[in-house]
């Protein structure tokens, strides 16, 4: 699906960079891959347009350890040393609920350019470049750069290489597509090194998380009537195994290797109320509606959610129930 964003957002947006001397760059809490790929490539650019740059997320703010390698980190500073800036660059934030927790550092007089690619996008920003066709936000700052007056170099590549990558499972995702492609050609044409970000990314698990994932998967359970197969993991297990949620973020693409499951959710406890549910699929259900209808958002085949209900019995009972019913209105299986 080829989308234009407006020539006009674009070109507010271009102006705002162009004229502003401080700016702020966030991603959305636990950010995946795109997120920290585009916040980190965004603010390098800036950087090298002579702004003086910050970025952030939300609580809790412990930097992924695959990403730890990327460049940019010394722009990143913690939730309450945010200085209040004039510009916010938005990037891979469907709402401004994702924000939450960072409100200090904009005022009323923040003017918000908000790059995304959700298709559930509440076009929140004063300027909103948002694209549902593009595989990831990365790949539009990379499409968009040079309108908006920034400059790719080498560092920022790499930092939106691994952005597209990820939030495309490594070109295998069906939002691959040709530009996407032709981005990342142009990005190894740059000196971008695939199976140097490879082994960062996907091979530097530690012993201990291997045997973790075994745990996890071997308490999987397949739901063969709805094609659900699912495992969980308590606060408990994290702090018993020594791992940490962002390491979890691809866990659920294991569960979904299963074959002829319709969708894979890993219930992930955040704390005494609350769950986060990731959703992946590759049937024709679409996780991302799931997802908004159990107060979450996402894409159709990757998606999740935090359920505030009170125990794992009763958040399995819930998604049950929407898989049923979205069953019911595509005829079944």
């Amino acid at each position: 699906m080829i989308i234009e964003i407006e020539p006009g957002e674009v070109e507010r947006a271009a102006a705002l960079i162009k004229n502003c001397r401080e700016v702020l760059v966030v991603g959305h809490e636990h950010p995946d891959g795109d997120a920290v790929g585009s916040m980190l490539g965004m603010a390098l650019m800036l950087e090298k347009a002579d702004k003086n740059v910050h970025c952030s997320w939300p609580e809790p703010v412990d930097i992924p350890g695959r990403y730890g390698f990327l460049p940019g980190w010394h722009l990143f500073v913690a939730p309450p040393d945010i200085p209040e800036t004039d510009l916010m660059i938005a990037v891979d934030c469907s709402n401004v609920g994702r924000l939450e927790g960072l409100k200090g550092g904009f005022g009323g007089k923040t003017k918000i350019i908000n790059i995304d690619h959700h298709p559930d996008n509440t076009l929140f920003g004063y300027v909103n470049m948002v694209n549902p066709g593009s595989s990831a936000v990365a790949e539009i700052i990379y499409l968009y750069a040079d309108k908006l007056g920034l400059k790719v170099d080498g560092q920022a590549a790499l930092c939106l290489y691994v952005g597209i990558l990820t939030d495309t499972g490594r070109f295998q995702f069906s939002n691959t597509s040709e530009a996407t492609l032709s981005a990342a050609s142009e990005m190894v044409g740059m000196g971008v090194d695939p199976n140097f970000i490879f082994q960062n990314v996907y091979q530097s698990d530690s012993l201990q998380y291997l045997r973790f994932c075994g745990h996890v998967l071997s308490n999987a359970v397949f739901e063969e009537d709805l094609g659900l197969i699912y495992s969980s993991v308590t606060q408990d297990e994290m702090k018993s195994w020594g791992v940490t949620m962002d390491e979890m973020q691809d866990l659920v693409d294991y569960l979904r290797t299963l074959k002829g499951h319709r969708v894979a959710a890993l219930f992930k406890e955040l704390n005494s109320e609350e769950i986060r549910v990731s959703l992946r699929s590759r049937s024709e259900i679409d996780v991302g509606s799931l997802a908004r209808l159990l107060g979450g958002g996402g894409h159709r085949a990757a998606a999740a959610y935090t359920s505030r209900r009170k125990n794992l019995d009763e958040v399995l009972s819930e998604l049950r129930q929407e898989i049923a019913e979205v069953g019911r209105n595509t005829g079944g299986r």
